[in-house]
């Protein structure tokens, strides 16, 4: 890529993106297949924005195109990659390290992860996920979610042991977020009551 289309950075500065998905920028698996809808566009143009940006790339910086996990918040690692010469490194591992998850986690009894929805889509390195996969084995974990997929994987995967999903009734998305803080709550008791029993 020539030197005109880079963003000229000071020296000591050193971009990372800290991403959690490793979705490449485009194709079946990019930015706009698997994050679009959720991003609001019509999935009527995700074939004509997928190539629309695989054109752009082509030209402007085609290795983008091969990095994995340039496809992440909607493509904009993709662009911070080839203009800003930023670097991507796990977000969840990251994270962990810097509140020294590992050590922490040794002596648990019960890991609980969150997530708004469960879904395929978080298998691509979401949080949840990555506090699961470094969970020890034998620290059982648990998911509570917002909602849970109709495409997810028959329990247990990635080391999560069960889900919950906090909804107790079909209702108006509108009352289900009204509702959300209680709903937890609820739920939350009803697996601290469970735990209890299995003391019994």
């Amino acid at each position: 890529m020539s030197t005109e289309n880079r963003c000229e950075l000071p020296e000591d500065v050193q971009i990372r993106i800290l991403a959690d998905v490793v979705s490449p920028l485009c194709g079946p698996q990019g930015a706009t297949y698997i994050f679009g809808k959720q991003k609001g566009l019509d999935p009527t143009m995700f074939e004509v924005v997928d190539q629309a940006i695989q054109d752009f790339y082509e030209k402007a910086s085609p290795v983008t195109l091969e990095i994995k996990g340039v496809g992440a918040g909607g493509g904009i690692a993709g662009g911070l990659c080839a203009f800003a010469q930023a670097n991507i490194v796990s977000g969840i591992d990251t994270c962990l390290n810097l509140i020294n998850f590992d050590k922490k986690v040794s002596h648990a009894d019960l890991v609980v992860v969150g997530e708004g929805r469960l879904d395929r889509q978080s298998l691509a390195g979401k949080a949840p996920i990555g506090v699961a996969k470094r969970t020890p084995v034998g620290v059982p974990v648990i998911a509570i979610c917002g909602s849970l997929a109709e495409d997810l994987p028959s329990l247990p995967f990635e080391n999560i042991q069960a889900a919950f999903s906090i909804l107790e009734k079909s209702e108006p998305l509108a009352d289900s977020l009204k509702n959300a803080s209680l709903y937890l709550e609820r739920t939350a008791a009803n697996i601290g009551h469970l735990l209890t029993m299995r003391k019994i």
